[in-house]
């Protein structure tokens, strides 16, 4: 019985110095913050850079975007939505400016965030007019930026 005491009691606090090691991992990511829990978001992607510097240098004349660090190299995305359409009217939009973007899919677990991106994506939805969809764009990074990256 004493064996499996000693045996039982190792067990305990390895697994408590792992979970801790684990949560620890997931709380200094420097990426963009994503699980199970959340719901799925379109992230309209504009490119993919080695370093700062060039990621700057490339996006000198967009007006607006966020950036995530994964594996030492900077993703850039230009738009958000939570309806596939819009996504596609997003892409359009930077097309006819002459960018080329792509739709990459992720869960977003910010309930603030989720609620503040459904009101813009039911405007979104509803125009055509470039201007306000412009406006739109950069409001919604504006808020992501705000309310998940600084959050």
């Amino acid at each position: 019985m004493r064996k499996y005491l000693f045996t039982f009691l190792l067990a305990i606090v390895v697994g408590f110095f792992l979970s801790s090691f684990f949560i620890n991992q997931y709380d200094s990511y420097t990426g963009i913050k994503v699980s199970g829990l959340g719901e799925e978001v379109y992230f309209v992607q504009y490119g993919v850079y080695s370093s700062l510097e060039s990621m700057e240098k490339e996006t000198i004349a967009l007006e607006n975007y966020v950036y995530n660090i994964n594996e030492g190299m900077y993703y850039v995305y230009v738009g958000i939505t939570n309806v596939d359409d819009n996504a596609n009217k997003i892409v359009d939009y930077y097309k006819n400016l002459g960018y080329q973007t792509i739709i990459k899919k992720y869960e977003v677990t910010n309930t603030k965030f989720l609620e503040e991106l459904t009101n813009y994506d039911n405007i979104l939805k509803e125009t055509n007019d470039k201007t306000v969809i412009a406006s739109l764009i950069n409001q919604i990074l504006i808020k992501y930026e705000e309310v998940v990256i600084n959050g």
